[in-house]
């Protein structure tokens, strides 16, 4: 069994325990049928014919598979009927999941923000969002989250992460907490079957940064005494029930810049070589003098040289944070 199919497995026989347990309370016809679907594909998985087209008989897109696995007909094979009506719910999906977006550049409090966020396909797994203060003596909260996997499947649950962040976001709960219970409402409501990693700040208007990491990549800090990672992590959200985040504090002075960003960024690939972290610390390093929103571009500039011309394979975010004021 390859690592894909084991991987399904595994969702699949959670699901169907889910399923099964949901059918026998509720007794609802659409549970049945989605329960012998799922019995159905564990089948072909025992079998060895799982993930092969019913029309072409050819293998489907494995992307397509991880995203629905019971999905029995790969793209090319759909009727016309059934691919425009696929491509209507991808653009609204990917309407919707670009309204949930907060404003690309924003001045507040002595700060200076700027994201970029580009989707590898219609639809984005990366997550970015922020909570404005309802006062001035409450601090900005921003996040920057990576949901496993690509596509449909994953831009839900950026969707679910993004209702969940906001519905326990507080100023008087420590963010580490505030992770914590994100963990576990995600994990209550996937069963395990899905993580993300995920960073999570507060900006204060005397220049403090409060961060809380889950398993995402280190940011870089460029400051007078250069550029380096921010060091601390927990686990990824949704692999365990229960976790615990630290935070980290840190102090910019004006014109000093945090990075935020995905793994779409360090993680592109030529071959089998990397951008890496010491490329991206070396591109901030060249570009920190820049305004936020140049000093993304030019970062994602000097990815794009790297890759000469090679296609980018994941979903790409970057975020500035730049302390303007004393």
């Amino acid at each position: 069994m390859t690592p894909v199919e084991e991987r399904v497995r595994e969702r699949l026989l959670t699901k169907r325990e889910q399923l099964a347990e949901a059918a026998e309370q509720r007794r609802e016809q659409r549970l049945v049928d989605l329960l012998r679907r799922v019995d159905g594909a564990l089948a072909s998985l025992d079998v060895g014919d799982w993930g092969i087209c019913t029309v072409c008989h050819e293998p489907v897109n494995e992307e397509r598979l991880e995203a629905d696995p019971l999905v029995k007909v790969c793209l090319e094979c759909l009727s016309t009927e059934d691919r425009q009506a696929l491509e209507r719910d991808l653009e609204a999906a990917a309407r919707v999941q670009r309204s949930l977006l907060p404003p690309a550049r924003l001045a507040h409090d002595g700060w200076e923000l700027a994201f970029l966020w580009e989707p590898r396909g219609p639809v984005s797994g990366d997550h970015i969002d922020l909570v404005r203060p309802q006062s001035d003596s409450e601090p900005l909260h921003l996040l920057l989250g990576d949901v496993m996997g690509k596509g449909v499947a994953a831009s839900f649950l950026q969707s679910h992460l993004h209702a969940l962040f906001r519905a326990v976001s507080h100023p008087t709960v420590p963010l580490g907490d505030m992770l914590a219970r994100v963990n576990a409402l995600f994990f209550e409501t996937t069963a395990g079957s899905s993580y993300a990693s995920m960073v999570a700040a507060r900006l204060f208007s005397d220049g403090r940064v409060e961060l809380s990491n889950a398993g995402h990549p280190r940011p870089l800090l460029a400051d007078a005494r250069g550029v380096r990672p921010v060091e601390g992590s927990g686990l990824p959200l949704g692999l365990f029930a229960g976790g615990e985040y630290g935070t980290r504090e840190l102090q910019l002075q004006p014109g000093e810049t945090l990075l935020v960003y995905t793994d779409g960024f360090t993680e592109a690939m030529v071959g089998d070589e990397e951008f890496g972290v010491g490329r991206a610390a070396a591109a901030l390093r060249r570009a920190s003098r820049l305004p936020a929103g140049e000093l993304l571009a030019a970062c994602r500039r000097e990815m794009e040289t790297f890759l000469a011309g090679a296609p980018r394979g994941d979903d790409l975010t970057l975020l500035a944070l730049r302390r303007v004021a004393a």
